[in-house]
């Protein structure tokens, strides 16, 4: 069971180690745009969310391949820590001049970058095995 906790705590801490580590990244790809304390362009968003994504169909992937057993019981708990924790963090932003499709568009593609990260381990499970 501590396995499992650790894998399951551990994809997400990277997720987020991840998401915030493409901040510098972000700030070289659009120099004047991303700036702190400052609403980025739609565009700066829009690959801020692919790199989300990515991030986020990575550590899914790890989740389900290093779960000890039942490798979709794991990711849907990392799916579920995700998601609370994400609408957790939209409320307070909510109202902060931010577009809405923004937060929005993290919150859904959440669970197909789960779900996607999961089949991509089962498919690599079944090669395996074969």
């Amino acid at each position: 069971m501590f396995k499992s906790i650790a894998v399951i705590i551990g994809c997400y801490v990277l997720s987020v180690v991840l998401v915030l580590a493409t901040d510098p990244l972000l700030s070289r790809l659009f120099p004047g745009d991303y700036i702190r304390g400052r609403v980025p362009s739609d565009t700066v968003l829009m690959a801020s969310t692919a790199f989300f994504v990515v991030i986020s169909i990575l550590c899914a992937w790890l989740c389900a391949r290093f779960a000890p057993s039942r490798a979709a019981r794991h990711v849907l708990w990392f799916f579920i820590i995700g998601e609370v924790m994400g609408i957790v963090s939209t409320i307070p932003n909510w109202g902060k001049g931010w577009p809405h499709w923004y937060w929005l568009s993290w919150l859904l593609t959440w669970p197909v970058s789960c779900w996607i990260g999961l089949l991509l381990a089962g498919h690599r499970a079944e090669a395996q095995s074969a």
